[in-house]
């Protein structure tokens, strides 16, 4: 354990874009018994430790050597994890969003780091999320049905809500039909 890649949903690889939360993730994977792939979004942080909108983040994705370890410490980053497709040898992308969110849980719930985090997850009516999310200036939400198996090409298995024009982007989901 301990080998850690972080790739962008088309495919391109940013670990060295990111070496300050790899470090994070090595010492969190030295921790597992067998390997994972966790799927979630790196987000940029405010001073208080709360996620921020993407053009912070933009600044650090294609710069690499000294100037990513400046930016490392100018614009902190925090990994939101919201799902879990491989498990050691075991493929989870054919069970459930609840059975894959229940084994992300036990697996990633003591992460070791505040950089390290679970995605919020609202069962059943995301109503009051929503409400938060505009309250709070989110930028959007992500929403998926709790039967939802995973898939190349997902995308089209959940919802992103766009909230409003503000500067902060949440990595909450609210979970239809979740029990």
């Amino acid at each position: 354990m301990g080998d850690v890649r972080l790739t962008s949903r088309l495919g391109n690889d940013k670990t060295s874009q990111f070496s300050d939360l790899v470090r994070l993730l090595k010492a969190f994977a030295k921790r597992l018994k067998a390997s994972v792939v966790l799927d979630g979004k790196i987000v940029a942080l405010d001073p208080a430790g709360q996620p921020v909108g993407f053009q912070a983040l933009q600044g650090r994705i294609h710069l690499t050597g000294g100037t990513e370890r400046y930016l490392a410490t100018k614009v902190p980053v925090a990994f939101i994890a919201f799902d879990i497709l491989p498990d050691g040898l075991q493929d989870l992308t054919q069970l459930p969003l609840t059975a894959r969110r229940a084994r992300l849980e036990r697996v990633f719930e003591n992460s070791g780091n505040e950089r390290l985090r679970l995605s919020e997850v609202v069962p059943n009516d995301g109503t009051a999320l929503y409400q938060r999310a505009q309250d709070e200036g989110w930028e959007g939400l992500i929403a998926k049905k709790a039967d939802s198996r995973c898939r190349p090409y997902w995308r089209h298995l959940h919802s992103s809500l766009r909230v409003n024009r503000s500067s902060r982007w949440c990595c909450s989901s609210a979970v239809e039909g979740m029990n």
